[in-house]
């Protein structure tokens, strides 16, 4: 064989169509493991595929100018560009996944660039208004209020605070167990003494028992996060927070920590980050706040007024 041959390795095709290949695909993610939240996020986004393209179409069919055209569908659409990036990051696996099982060959879906809005946290004023203990019987409000006071010191997904149990707390130590995590993986996270001492009051107020969820529908069962986040959503407006959106918190939390010369990697733990990659686009969003420090805190300043020397200034001759 001549020299600097290469031999291609070929691939057999099986005949398939999308529906078949799809189905596989949402069995596939059931085995293993994903969250029911992130399965239904693959459903409907290769679904509305599959609607668009045909049911019985062939996976062979499918190609790079298949899947730009259907780019160009959602923009002739007026869709917004991240929602059509978040599209084409499902199908992407979804693809990838069909190439795997020899359904069709490796092709590029392309994923549209954008520019990551700025999501505005709650303000000072804000978490102010939300803050202050409610001065009612009401123990729906007494439950969010002590909600919103966890999510505002821990940052932590809504998906893992509904499935805390009052066992789960160690609140001699100052920690939490969270058993369920987006990760899968069950891990312990430090709490402030400010959230211990309001966790002790509510708990005996509320007389949870150490099996309770910690923060549960008013019959006792396990709030359902539509349920939470209409019920905060309810809260806020009647706090006169214009904003109601539950992850906001973990923002807010991230900003905060960050202003207050938090460490970026002890952020990624917190938040439970796979890369500090992620975590750092918090440094980024929120770097104009950070700036507002930067003379206060910049080794060139402080160098500086540390060894400035007052000289009194003299007239150069002849300049």
């Amino acid at each position: 064989m001549p020299r600097g041959r290469k031999i291609i390795k070929t691939i057999e095709i099986e005949e398939c169509t999308i529906r078949t290949g799809a189905e596989e695909f949402f069995q596939h993610n059931r085995v293993k493991g994903l969250s029911v939240a992130t399965q239904k996020g693959y459903r409907d986004y290769v679904n509305a595929f599959i609607k668009w393209v045909g049911e019985e179409t062939l996976l062979t069919d499918i190609t790079s100018k298949t899947m730009d055209k259907y780019i160009l569908y959602h923009e002739s659409r007026g869709i917004k560009v991240i929602s059509i990036a978040t599209t084409m990051v499902h199908l992407r696996r979804f693809v990838k996944f069909c190439n795997s099982r020899g359904y069709m060959e490796k092709i590029e879906v392309t994923i549209p660039k954008y520019e990551e809005e700025l999501k505005e946290p709650y303000t000072d004023e804000e978490m102010k208004l939300l803050l202050e203990k409610p001065k009612t019987t009401n123990w729906v409000e007494l439950r969010n209020w002590c909600m919103i006071n966890y999510f505002f010191a821990t940052g932590q997904r809504l998906s893992s605070v509904i499935n805390i149990k009052v066992k789960d707390l160690d609140l001699i130590s100052g920690r939490v167990k969270l058993t369920w995590n987006k990760d899968k993986i069950q891990k312990y996270m430090p709490l402030s003494s400010a959230i211990v001492n309001i966790l002790r009051e509510y708990i005996y107020i509320s007389a949870l028992d150490s099996e309770d969820y910690l923060f549960p529908e008013y019959e006792g069962k396990q709030l359902k996060a539509r349920s939470a986040e209409d019920s905060i959503a309810e809260y806020n407006r009647s706090r006169g927070v214009e904003k109601t959106s539950i992850h906001l918190f973990r923002h807010t939390f991230a900003k905060n920590y960050i202003i207050a010369g938090g460490n970026p990697v002890k952020l990624q733990h917190l938040l439970n980050h796979k890369t500090i990659e992620m975590t750092m686009k918090y440094v980024n969003l929120y770097g104009t706040d950070i700036a507002m420090d930067l003379d206060l805190f910049n080794p060139l300043d402080n160098f500086k007024r540390k060894n400035h020397t007052p000289t009194k200034r003299t007239k150069v001759i002849g300049a």
